[in-house]
């Protein structure tokens, strides 16, 4: 009697068990498809990297490729430089000795110049000095002919006044000159005019004469007989001027 409740315990606990592992089986099934369907979607992912990483890797052998071609022409570059630095270095030594010969020379011809220049800025600078004493001089006499100068102005100026003075009086002069001459001019009108007048007053005293001596002739004559009528003195001519 004691075994039916400990069976129908135990196909409980059977029953449960599978019942659990069937849920728990459900639920592997269902997180498998899950995870197929994720591994699906990794797949495709894969897919995608893997055709990515193709591409990097043409472009990495791409890049290899003229990374290599670099090299190479870095390289001849690197061998072409080095060429160039040892000809321009020779080609350096070679200026650099004759730009030295250069210098040597110009450094000899220029103490040269320079021992000559000396010489004649000594020679000059005698020259000077005696430029300088025969300015001071030049000063001197330049200072004695200004005090000349100075003293022949102040004479030219006297001289300049005398002679306005005398211009003044000149014009003076030739002003009463030509009033003089104005009056000398109607004198001589004048003088002219008497003449003229002192003939004329001689004319007729001459006239007056002439006609007295008729008169006194007519006096002295006795008339004639039909002629009782006494002719009448000649008409007096006019004095000159009228």
């Amino acid at each position: 009697m004691l075994r039916r409740p400990v069976i129908a315990t135990a196909l409980a606990i059977i029953a449960l068990i599978i019942v659990l592992l069937l849920v728990s089986l459900a639920q592997e099934h269902k997180h498998l498809r899950s995870v197929q369907e994720e591994l699906g979607r990794t797949n495709q992912q894969v897919v995608k990297l893997e055709k990515v990483i193709g591409s990097l890797k043409a472009d990495l052998d791409t890049a290899q490729s003229q990374l290599k071609e670099k090299e190479a022409h870095e390289q001849e570059l690197t061998t072409e430089l080095e060429k160039t630095k040892k000809e321009t270095y020779s080609q350096l030594a070679a200026a650099k000795e004759a730009h030295q010969r250069q210098f040597e020379a110009i450094t000899n011809e220029a103490t040269k110049t320079l021992s000559e220049s000396e010489k004649r800025v000594a020679d000059l600078t005698e020259h000077l000095k005696s430029i300088s004493a025969q300015v001071e001089q030049a000063t001197s006499e330049r200072d004695a002919a200004q005090s000349k100068l100075t003293e022949n102005q102040s004479q030219l100026e006297a001289i300049q006044n005398e002679l306005a003075k005398v211009k003044e009086a000149t014009e003076e002069v030739k002003a009463k000159a030509a009033e003089l001459e104005k009056a000398a001019n109607k004198a001589n009108d004048a003088e002219a005019e008497r003449s003229k007048l002192e003939a004329a007053l001689d004319q007729a005293n001459a006239d007056i004469e002439r006609l007295k001596s008729e008169l006194e002739q007519q006096k002295a004559t006795p008339p004639e007989q039909g002629n009782s009528v006494l002719q009448p003195p000649a008409e007096a001519s006019p004095p000159p001027g009228e």
